[in-house]
C-alpha cells in the first residue's frame, strides 16, 4: 500500500535557502553557516543527504551572491544553485520563478541537523484541508514581555518556536509574497504540534534580525492571508547552526564534543 509519504514526495520540490551571513566563531573563509564542516562534512551536505533519505528529488539551492560560488564548487551536480540579493522574500519569489511543482518544501541550510523523522512528518501531515505545514517545538528558555513598568512573565505552555522545513502550496507562496502584509517575526501565544496556526495565536521565534526583507516570514505572511497551516513536531535538533556557540551546540548533538556548560566559571561566548 503506497504511504502518504511515497504519494507527496513527487508533488514536491525542496528549496534549501541558504541566506545567512557568515558569523564570528566560524572557521575562516567560511561564507555562510551552511559551508562549515562538522565531523568531517559540511552541514549543507548532511542536509542534502537528510532530503535524500526522505526521497526528495534534488533541491534547489538559493544563496546569497557571495555564498553561490563556494555551493556550486561543493556540490557540483547535487543541487542546482542559483544567487539572490533580494533577501528572503527575494529568493522565495525565484524559487516560485524556477519550480513547477505545486508544493514547496522550504528549509533553511543553517538547520541541517533536522532529522529525517521531521522532513517525513512534515510531508505526512499533507491534506487537502491543509494550505502549509510547520514543525514547531516547545520553548525551554523562560520567556518575558517588555512592558513601560517592568517584565512580565509569558506562560511557555502557549508559546512554540517555529523550525523547518515549511511545506507551502505554491498558490499560497504566490499570494503571501503579493500581500505588503507584516510577514515580520515576533512573539505571540501559539498551539503545540498536531493543532492549526492561527493568526491571533502564532507563535513565532526567530533569529533573523535586520531590514524588514531579513524578518520576512513566509509563514506569518501565509496566517495574513487566511492560511491554514497545520504543526507537526520538530526537534531539538532543528536549531540553526549560525555563529560559534550552536556551531559547538551542533558538535555536542552529533556527539563530537562534550557538553560542559555545567562547570563552574565556564564562559560560552556567542
Amino acid at each position: 500500500m503506497t504511504s502518504v509519504t511515497e504519494q507527496t514526495v513527487g508533488a514536491v520540490r525542496p528549496i534549501v535557502l541558504a541566506l545567512a551571513p557568515p558569523a564570528p566563531g566560524l572557521s575562516e573563509g567560511v561564507v555562510a553557516p551552511c559551508l562549515e564542516a562538522v565531523g568531517g562534512a559540511r552541514l549543507i551536505e548532511r542536509l542534502l543527504d537528510t532530503l535524500a533519505e526522505a526521497g526528495l528529488v534534488s533541491p534547489l539551492v538559493i544563496s546569497s551572491q557571495s555564498a553561490a560560488p563556494a555551493l556550486r564548487a561543493l556540490l557540483g551536480e547535487r543541487a542546482r544553485v542559483l544567487p539572490s540579493s533580494g533577501g528572503r522574500r527575494g529568493a522565495l519569489a525565484l524559487a516560485l520563478a524556477e519550480a513547477d511543482e505545486d508544493l514547496l518544501l522550504l528549509h533553511d541550510a543553517e538547520r541541517a541537523l533536522t532529522p529525517v523523522s521531521v522532513v517525513s512528518a512534515v510531508l505526512d501531515a499533507v491534506a487537502d484541508e491543509v494550505d502549509a505545514v510547520l514543525p514547531v517545538a516547545a520553548l525551554t528558555d523562560s520567556v518575558k514581555a517588555v512592558h513601560a513598568h517592568g517584565l512580565r512573565n509569558i506562560d511557555r505552555s502557549t508559546l512554540a518556536g517555529m523550525q523547518s522545513p515549511r511545506l507551502l502550496r505554491r498558490t499560497l507562496l504566490e499570494r503571501a509574497l503579493a500581500q505588503p502584509g507584516r510577514g515580520g517575526l515576533e512573539d505571540s501565544p501559539g498551539p503545540g504540534p498536531g493543532s492549526e496556526l492561527d493568526l491571533d495565536r502564532v507563535a513565532a521565534r526567530g533569529s533573523r534580525a535586520g531590514s524588514p526583507q531579513e524578518r520576512y516570514d513566509e509563514i506569518l505572511a501565509a496566517l495574513d492571508v487566511g492560511a491554514r497551516v497545520r504543526t507537526v513536531h520538530g526537534s531539538h535538533s532543528g536549531f540553526a547552526v549560525l555563529d560559534r556557540l550552536s556551531l559547538w551546540q551542533a558538535q555536542i548533538s552529533l556527539g563530537l564534543a562534550r557538553d560542559t556548560s555545567h562547570r563552574h566559571g565556564l564562559a560560552r561566548q556567542a
